[in-house]
């Protein structure tokens, strides 16, 4: 096992690095924190490629280290420096991106499509929830929050690995999901919108949740039925991941 004792040791400086977008896609990694998401991560099917953990952490924690994966034991002050939570765990793991697989829907899923989601957290909370609910992946659109960074991992809890997520989805391939028999259903106000538990999920559908500021494009708009969640105090309207969460959830109830 191999130590780093300086925050200017170069994998430090890369680690540390990878919180950044820009880096993350120049190198195709990615790191997550902490007990959960690290054993999670290991027993998926992503190829973690090092692990990083504090001299406290190896020291007082019972951890199952692969013998297949680097790993590096950091200085306690050294790792807090790498990390991008104020309070590390005290290990973390190295993941290669997995971007621009083949996909293709299949009539026995469900499936919830991102369109230009902003926010990390709302995003990872939306994958949380479409692993909760079964669903079958969660599509994104692009120009959403960068599926990789570490906010939208933490805000996942575990289930950005449980759960297929596919990014730079078009929206061409929702009108050829469409022809194939998915019924589409997008969050939004407009004269012909209906009540979201008027609506009939009961067939194969694709769930559309909008951009926070702009809700859903113009163009989707015209391929889906609207619906909507009705808003009974002052609160003009809900947060996007609770909305995804909301018609997931209908769409469940209706089918059990």
């Amino acid at each position: 096992m191999m130590e780093i004792t300086s925050s200017s040791n170069n994998k430090c400086k890369y680690i540390k690095s990878l919180s950044q977008k820009k880096t993350r896609q120049k190198y195709g990694e990615y790191f997550v924190e902490g007990i959960k998401s690290v054993s999670d991560a290991l027993k998926s099917t992503k190829t973690v490629t090092a692990l990083y953990v504090s001299f406290t952490f190896y020291e007082q924690e019972s951890f199952e280290y692969p013998d297949d994966i680097p790993v590096y034991k950091t200085a306690d002050d050294v790792f807090v420096k790498m990390c991008d939570t104020k309070a590390p765990q005290g290990i973390l793991a190295v993941i290669k991106k997995e971007d621009g697989k083949d996909f293709e829907a299949s009539l026995s899923y469900d499936y919830i499509y991102c369109d230009h989601i902003n926010d990390p957290g709302n995003l990872g909370t939306i994958i949380r929830s479409a692993d909760a609910a079964g669903f079958g992946a969660v599509l994104l659109s692009q120009g959403c929050a960068d599926l990789y960074s570490p906010k939208t991992v933490r805000s996942s809890m575990g289930s950005f690995f449980n759960i297929e997520v596919v990014t730079d989805v078009a929206y061409d391939k929702l009108k050829k999901y469409k022809e194939k028999g998915f019924s589409l259903f997008g969050g939004a106000l407009a004269d012909d919108t209906i009540d979201y538990r008027d609506a009939d999920f009961t067939n194969p559908s694709v769930i559309i949740v909008g951009n926070e500021a702009n809700g859903i494009s113009e163009e989707l708009l015209k391929m889906c039925r609207k619906v909507k969640i009705p808003i009974l105090g002052n609160a003009e309207s809900l947060n996007a991941g609770v909305a995804a969460s909301i018609l997931m959830y209908e769409l469940v109830r209706q089918r059990s």
